[in-house]
């Protein structure tokens, strides 16, 4: 990024800026890739040498500490991106926003490391998670935190594209890591945890260090900012305590205390692969929510309504029908080439497809037209339905159907959450929000409808009868 940086007018739309962010999204999508296969290539490796319980056990130390990073930063997330994009937009620099941002998410963090011995003590003796567990995540969550604090920024500075290189230079760090213990023959748990730790610093240098021009110089406490982060925030605050209620670190810990780790492994694998998938239609989101933004602010909300009726809903459609081809394929094919111990998959493609189908819906359409409108009311209502659907189908699935039963419980809690946004919208008679409807939804819906046909064994019956 160059030392002057000049404010972009982005609600004017050209042939020249719809190539430009095509171009970024496709370089996205290649590094989004590169991601994909350097997890992959550390999930094998943890699989091959420490088995499922022992990655399970990874996967739930890493995602427990991601989740004390969303109940102390989320809340405060969606006002970066808000109020940074006006910044930037305007001046060229987002310290203000910046800086006041992450004094109050600091503050958020010691009230968390105060509060630990309470909240540890709980976790190993509800969870059975050992104390060197806990000194990990206590280490491991400030240096999350930051690195969460700089991905939020990127999109509304314009630097959207450098997200997912500085991912892939995490992956790359853990999987070097796991290699070197291979090779001196020391992989544990134990000896791999910190290097976690060692791949978050390492991103936020190098994404510190590529956006110093737009953080520095650096900006002290300042009430007016602080105020106006609070004011918009505030009702994701309940949103952020009860939205962890639908996160899979909550589902991994019932799976825990009412099934098995084994399973658990499985489980995890299954959902590492649907959210990569699933990065295709966030990166799209990334993209969408500062244009949403600068739409708003000028007064072309006929621009959003168009992107939503001529481009989303016939790309929804594609999406959500490569999301079912692929559930039937893994299904038909994937018993033949699946290992025995993974065949749990099969049965877990279908409510994690629709998942896939579903979430494009929130981080496409309504994540960022909620932000650019500063409807979070309708953000913290609709979180607190999906949690307590999340949680109540989690106690009753679960200890009857396992894993596949948390699952269907996932899929039920992001329909609910989607579904719950245009119901709150229009009990608050939110007139301001472009018009959406059923349209939005009859993709995702039809699927689910089809999903239910062909696993209730009706197209088999009607074959039979020569229909």
């Amino acid at each position: 990024m160059s030392e002057k940086t000049v404010p972009v007018d982005n609600t004017i739309d050209t042939p020249k800026k719809s190539r430009l962010i095509a171009h970024d999204y496709l370089f996205m999508i290649f590094f989004n890739a590169l991601v994909s296969i350097l997890s992959f290539g550390t999930t094998w490796l943890l699989l091959s040498r420490l088995g499922r319980a022992k990655y399970a056990e990874i996967v739930s130390l890493t995602n427990l500490s991601l989740l004390v990073v969303i109940l102390v930063g989320d809340w405060s997330a969606q006002a970066m991106v808000r109020f940074g994009t006006e910044e930037f937009t305007a001046t060229g620099k987002i310290n203000k926003v910046f800086w006041n941002r992450l004094y109050l998410v600091t503050s958020c963090l010691l009230v968390a490391i105060c509060t630990s011995p309470f909240w540890s003590q709980f976790l190993i003796q509800s969870f059975n998670f050992s104390f060197s567990g806990i000194i990990f995540i206590l280490f491991y969550i400030p240096a999350q935190l930051y690195w969460n604090h700089i991905q939020r920024i990127l999109p509304a500075i314009q630097f959207h594209r450098s997200r997912y290189p500085l991912l892939a230079l995490e992956r790359l760090v853990v999987l070097l890591a796991i290699n070197i213990l291979v090779l001196i023959n020391q992989l544990t748990i134990n000896s791999l945890l910190p290097y976690y730790i060692v791949a978050s610093l390492t991103v936020s240098f190098v994404s510190t260090y590529l956006i110093r021009n737009v953080i520095i110089p650096v900006k002290f406490p300042d009430k007016i900012i602080l105020k106006k982060i609070a004011v918009f925030s505030w009702p994701l605050i309940p949103t952020s305590l009860i939205g962890v209620l639908s996160t899979n670190t909550v589902d991994y810990l019932f799976v825990r205390k009412y099934s098995n780790l084994v399973d658990l492994g499985v489980y995890a694998l299954a959902v590492q692969i649907s959210g990569l998938i699933q990065q295709i239609p966030l990166i799209a989101g990334d993209l969408t929510t500062p244009r949403f933004i600068n739409w708003r602010l000028g007064n072309h909300n006929d621009k959003i309504s168009d992107f939503i009726n001529h481009t989303f809903i016939p790309l929804h459609w594609l999406w959500t029908g490569a999301c079912l081809a692929g559930a039937i394929l893994v299904a038909q094919v994937g018993p033949s080439f699946i290992p025995v111990n993974y065949q749990l998959i099969c049965e877990l493609v279908w409510p994690l497809s629709i998942v896939t189908s579903i979430v494009t819906i929130w981080y496409v359409i309504w994540n960022p037209l909620l932000t650019s409108h500063e409807e979070v009311r309708i953000v913290m209502w609709s979180s607190i339905a999906t949690g307590i659907v999340n949680v109540s189908l989690n106690f009753l699935v679960i200890p009857k159907f396992g894993v596949v039963g948390c699952a269907w419980a996932t899929a039920s809690a992001f329909l609910t959450t989607c579904i719950s946004a245009e119901f709150f919208c229009r009990i608050f008679q939110v007139k301001s929000l472009p018009a959406r409807g059923l349209k939005l939804y009859l993709p995702s819906f039809t699927m689910i409808i089809l999903v239910f046909i062909i696993n209730s064994g009706l197209l088999s019956g009607l074959r039979l009868i020569g229909l």
